[in-house]
C-alpha cells in the first residue's frame, strides 16, 4: 500500500542517528491526515511520524518512527497532503484528531483478526466479493477463536473462491494465493541476470528478457530500479530484436514498469487512469504516465509475450507498449488486474493482498477483462520468433 512511507518511518524507528533531526523536514506536514479511499491515517508530530490502517471495525498503528526522509515521499498540493509511492499518488485530507480506536491497544486475537480480514476485503477489494461470501463468513466466524491454525484454514477457505492470483495471505513467513500461478515454460537461455530477471539470447540474434516480477529486485528502491533499467539496456544494446516475456510477471512497482516502457515509447504517453476503491467508493482518478528516454528509444522489433500470468503492473507495461511501432503483443489475455496490488496488515502480524484499483484507458476502456494480444497463440515464443524473423 504505502510501503515507501512505511519503510521511511520503520528504518527511523530502529534508532538510526540520522533520523533524529527530522522535525524541520516534517514541518510542512504536521498534524493528522486521513487518506481518500485508502483506509489510512498519518500523524506527524515534531520529528516523528506514525501510520495507521483502519476499516469499519478497526484502527491500529502499522509503523512509527523519526520523520527524516519523509519529504522524499510527501508533498503539499494546496490543503491536501500527497504521497507519491511506487508510481501511485495517494491524497490525504487534514483532520483534527485521530479516532479513539487508533489510540487504544491493538487486540490481536484470532476472532478480531478474522473480522478485520472480512472488512478489508469487503471495503477495498475489486471486483468485490462473490455470491457465497456472506454465507462463508457466517459459517467460519464461530470457529476461528480456537487457534491461529484454525484461523489460517478459515481465512483461506473464505478467500479461495475469489480465485485471483492477487488475493494473497502472508502468514508465518509463508504466502498463500487464492489462485494458482499460470505455469510458464521459459526457454533455456544462458544468463540469469538476477533473481527476478531471466535474460540471454535465443539463437545468435534475438535478445530475450523475462521479468518474473516488476520490482523488488534489490534491497534498495533505487538499486532495484537500476537493475531493471540495466537489464533492458543490456538486452537492446546487443540486438535489434527483443522478446520481452511477461507471462510470469505478477507483482512489483509501477515505477519499474514505466521505467522499462521508457526504453521503447517515442513520446510522452498517458497509459491509463487509475482510481482506488474504498468504503466511500472510488477516489479521484490518477493518470499513469510513461516518458521516453531523452537519449532516444529502441527502434528495433519487439515481441511482448503475455497471458493469464501477466498480472498487475506488467499489464500496464503491456498497455504502454501495445501501440508502439515495431511492437507485437503475443499470447493470451492478461489477468485483468492492472496496477500494483494493495497490501493491508492484520492485527496478528499477518498481511493480506488484494486488488483495489479500477484502471481504464484514456478513452474509457475498462481493463478488468485483461489486455487482448495482437496475436493469439498457444506457443507465443515460437510465434514471436517467427514474427521477428519475418520482420528482419
Amino acid at each position: 500500500m504505502i510501503r515507501r512511507l512505511v519503510s521511511v518511518v520503520v528504518v527511523c524507528a530502529i534508532g538510526l542517528a540520522a533520523c533524529d533531526p527530522g522535525a524541520r523536514e516534517a514541518a510542512p506536514f504536521q498534524g493528522n491526515w486521513k487518506s481518500e479511499t485508502w483506509g489510512t491515517y498519518l500523524s506527524v508530530s515534531g520529528g516523528s511520524a506514525e501510520i495507521f490502517e483502519y476499516s469499519s471495525v478497526h484502527c491500529f498503528s502499522i509503523a512509527s518512527g523519526g520523520a527524516r526522509g519523509i519529504g522524499d515521499v510527501l508533498s503539499m498540493d494546496g490543503a491536501e497532503l500527497v504521497l507519491a509511492d511506487a508510481g501511485r499518488t495517494i491524497r490525504f485530507d487534514r483532520i483534527e484528531f485521530l479516532p479513539e480506536p487508533c489510540i487504544d491497544p491493538v487486540v490481536a486475537d484470532p476472532a478480531t483478526t478474522f473480522d478485520v480480514l472480512v472488512a478489508t476485503i469487503e471495503e477495498h477489494h475489486l471486483p468485490g466479493v462473490d455470491e457465497g461470501w456472506a454465507d462463508r463468513v457466517a459459517m467460519l466466524r464461530p470457529s476461528v477463536e480456537a487457534s491461529d491454525e484454525v484461523l489460517f484454514a478459515a481465512a483461506t477457505e473464505l478467500l479461495e473462491p475469489l480465485a485471483r492470483l492477487d488475493v494473497r495471505l502472508a502468514a508465518g513467513g509463508e504466502t498463500w494465493a487464492a489462485a494458482e500461478a499460470v505455469p510458464v515454460q521459459f526457454p533455456d537461455v544462458e544468463v540469469l541476470v538476477r533473481d527476478g530477471i531471466l535474460g540471454g539470447f535465443i539463437g545468435d540474434e534475438v535478445a530475450y528478457l523475462a521479468f518474473l516480477r516488476m520490482g523488488e529486485l534489490a534491497d534498495d528502491v533505487a538499486d532495484s530500479q537500476r537493475a531493471a533499467a540495466d537489464a533492458v539496456d543490456a538486452a537492446i544494446a546487443s540486438s535489434d530484436a527483443l522478446v520481452l516475456d511477461l507471462r510470469g510477471s505478477n507483482g512489483g512497482s509501477l515505477d519499474h514498469a514505466m521505467l522499462v516502457a521508457s526504453r521503447f515509447i517515442p513520446s510522452d504517453l498517458v497509459v491509463a487512469v487509475a482510481s482506488a476503491y474504498g468504503p466511500d467508493g472510488f477516489g479521484a482518478g490518477i493518470e499513469v504516465t510513461a516518458r521516453p528516454l531523452p537519449t532516444g528509444t529502441f527502434d528495433g522489433e519487439v515481441a511482448v509475450l503475455v497471458g493469464g500470468g501477466t498480472v498487475g503492473v506488467a499489464e500496464l507495461l503491456t498497455l504502454a507498449l501495445a501501440g508502439v511501432d515495431g511492437v507485437t503483443v503475443i499470447g493470451g489475455p492478461t489477468a485483468g488486474s492492472p496496477g500494483p496490488g494493495m497490501v493491508r496488515f492484520l492485527p496478528n502480524g499477518w498481511a493480506v493482498g488484494l486488488a483495489n484499483l479500477q484502471v481504464v484507458t484514456p478513452d474509457g476502456q475498462d481493463l478488468s477483462d485483461g489486455i487482448i494480444p495482437d496475436v493469439f497463440s498457444d506457443d507465443p515464443l515460437a510465434e514471436a520468433l517467427q514474427i521477428l524473423d519475418d520482420g528482419s
